[in-house]
């Protein structure tokens, strides 16, 4: 994808095990495809958003910028003035409260408040105004926790699910399998927790198999059906289940796991793949 979106040369391979089916895209197909599908779009940023992060890290760490950041006060002020300075400003109003809500002891608050007087009439930044010059916070201001990460909560466990999620997506499957296991053995209240404990739950078994750790997997996949057994990806677990089975040569136990699937409702896709799966195995 990022080489198609980038019109870069191809950097990426794939490889695949017994029968597939490999639909092609153009650049205009592909583009036509994702423009309403909002989820695929948010999944998409954030297997990117990872990945520039650590790029971003590596590239500090080579180039030895280990305590030479800026701090995340004069970033956000920065912003809010750029958005100033291009007439944005709505923006511009919420990045200079942002400022004085995070830093009421900050460098620059009487300058956000100046700022934010102005932007809030829709006022131009002034022609007079000094440039903003980079002055170090005091170690008693609030530094890079003082600005929440962008996630869709602040709950730990939905959160640290969303990060797991996007490792997961960006094959980083080692990492995203020891996150899935704190996020599944965690205890949760409200639904948006549970839901996430029980994802992980089953995404910690599917990273067991992208390491080809078979074995484990089974038991992860097995432990999912037997603590969520009305869980929303039950019939996924149990055909994982047979196709693990299928792997290990275990024919008959495979047969009826797929047979299991199908009869469970509703009628989706894991109840067509254990149809085509039983009539492949001639049972």
């Amino acid at each position: 994808v990022k080489s198609s979106l980038g019109r870069y040369p191809r950097e990426e391979t794939a490889q695949v095990v017994g029968g597939a089916n490999v639909l092609v895209f153009k650049l205009s197909d592909f583009e036509v495809f994702v423009a309403n599908k909002t989820h695929l779009i948010l999944k998409m940023m954030k297997v990117f958003s990872s990945q520039l992060r650590q790029i971003h890290g590596k590239v500090r760490e080579q180039l030895g910028q280990f305590g030479d950041q800026k701090s995340p006060a004069f970033e956000l002020m920065n912003v809010a003035e750029v958005f100033h300075k291009n007439g944005n400003f709505e923006h511009a109003v919420y990045a200079y409260q942002k400022y004085i809500t995070h830093y009421p002891t900050g460098n620059y608050l009487g300058r956000a408040k100046e700022l934010l007087a102005l932007s809030s009439r829709n006022s131009m930044f002034p022609m007079n105004m000094t440039d903003l010059i980079y002055e170090p916070e005091s170690r008693t201001v609030p530094r890079m926790s003082a600005i929440p990460n962008i996630t869709s909560t602040d709950n730990p466990i939905v959160s640290s699910f969303e990060k797991a999620s996007a490792l997961f997506d960006s094959s980083e499957f080692s990492t995203a399998l020891e996150a899935f296991r704190t996020i599944s053995n965690a205890q949760g209240n409200t639904k948006e927790e549970i839901d996430s404990i029980e994802s992980s739950a089953l995404l910690l078994g599917k990273c067991q198999m992208q390491l080809n750790q078979l074995d484990p997997a089974y038991a992860s996949f097995s432990g999912y059906v037997k603590r969520f057994p009305k869980g929303n990806k039950v019939k996924e677990a149990i055909h994982l289940l047979g196709f693990i089975s299928e792997k290990k040569g275990e024919r008959d136990k495979a047969l009826m796991l797929y047979k299991k699937v199908i009869t469970l409702p509703p009628h989706d896709e894991f109840t067509a793949k254990s149809i085509a799966d039983v009539a492949r195995l001639g049972g």
